[in-house]
Order: structure tokens, then sequence, then C-alpha cells
């Protein structure tokens, strides 16, 4: 062998491994890099698409917040987020006025955290058996179980609170009860829990006094509503 062969056989040794480093040292890694690079790529598009999905869904929804604007006023106004008694005041004043009787006293109590309703439970009865059966009188009819209560998990002791109300209005019997309707029915939610009437000296009109309940929603991490009371 010549040192012309031998001289060729080792530039072409030389250039393949100089082509087998320049692949290595140079081309794999932008290979990697641009693999690296498609992969980022396809994991943007996937979350641009996720979060568009969202922006729609956030743009109909917000389509329809006028409509939940307008739900949620009565509701509001029926189980305020506070004690909201001036309202309230304003509210017994207007009733009173479109019933024709005298508002005389208004008693607010403390608030007073809810407490689930618990229904009766039936009561227990035992039978026994003997040999010889004794004579039975017949006795009254166990206590049955009364309806479940409507619960909602939602409402508990530490978001829900009610306060004790006492009204007295004068004027006729009629327009008392007038009263007492147009309370049950107005945009502040109030449970009757009472009614007494006295008649007036020497007059037709009587001194109607309701006791009730209103509620109120506790805002989250805040003391119980304050008592507000007016006589």
């Amino acid at each position: 062998m010549n040192k012309n062969r031998l001289w060729t056989i080792s530039s072409v040794l030389v250039m393949v491994l100089v082509l087998m480093l320049g692949v290595l040292l140079g081309i794999q890694p932008q290979l990697a890099a641009t693999s690296a690079a498609n992969d980022q790529r396809i994991s943007v598009q996937a979350s641009n698409a996720g979060q568009a999905a969202v922006l729609v869904q956030l743009k109909e929804d917000f389509a329809g917040i006028d409509k939940l604007k307008a739900d949620l006023a009565p509701l509001s106004d029926s189980v305020p987020n506070g004690t909201d008694i001036p309202a309230f005041v304003n509210q017994l004043d207007a009733l009173a006025s479109a019933s024709q009787v005298t508002l005389t006293g208004i008693t607010v109590a403390d608030a007073v955290p809810y407490a689930p309703v618990v229904a009766p439970v039936e009561a227990a009865t035992e039978t026994t058996q003997d040999a010889t059966p004794e004579p039975t009188t017949s006795a009254a009819p166990a206590p049955t179980a009364g309806v479940p209560p409507v619960t909602n998990p939602q409402i508990t002791v530490d978001n829900f609170a009610s306060l004790a109300v006492s009204i007295t209005v004068s004027g006729s019997y009629a327009n008392a009860l007038n009263f007492v309707s147009g309370l049950q029915t107005g945009s502040r939610l109030f449970l009757v829990s009472g009614i007494s009437t006295s008649k007036e000296a020497e007059s037709v009109d009587v001194t109607a006094t309701i006791t009730g309940l209103v509620y109120v929603l506790v805002p989250p991490a805040s003391a119980a509503p304050a008592t507000t009371a007016a006589q």
C-alpha cells in the first residue's frame, strides 16, 4: 500500500469522524431543542384552547348577569346581609300608612344564631308476652313522628341568624289584620309567632301587638349582628 492510498483512507476516516462529531455536538442538540420547543408549543396551544373555552363560558354567564341581579334583589331584601333594621322600619311605616293604622312601637331583640329544627321522634313502645295474658285497658295512641322539617346544609349557625321583633299598632280591628297580612307578604321575610289585641277605652280602635322573627345572613368571619332597638 503506497503512501497516497494511506493518505486517502486517513482523510476519509477523518472526514467521517468530523461528520460524526458534528452530528453529536451540533446537530443532535439542535434537534433536541427543536423537539422540546415543539412539545412546548403543543402544550401552550392546548392551554390556550382551554382558556378560550373558559372565556366563552364567562362571556355567556356575564350576558345573563342582569337577570341574576334582578333575581337576587328581592332575595336580598327578604333576608339581607346584616340586620338592615332602618330599611325594615321604613317598610313598617309604609305598611302602617297603607293599612291605615298607627305604628306605636317597635322592639328588636338580640340576634340569635340559627338552630336547625329537629322533627319529633315517635315514642318507642315495649311489649311483653306472658304465658297468661293480663286484662288490658284501652290507652291513648302513641304520638307519631312529625313531618320532617325542610333544611338546607348551606344554612348553618355561622351564616344565619334570627331576631325577635315586637310591633305595636293601633287602629280598627280590620285594619290591624290588614297590617298583619301585609307584614307576612312584605319584602322582608317576617314569621309571625303571635298576635294579641286589646280594646282602647271609649274607642272602636284596638291596640295590636305582633311578635315574630326576621332573619339575616351573617357575613363570613364577622361577629354576630349588633342589637338594634327602637321604641
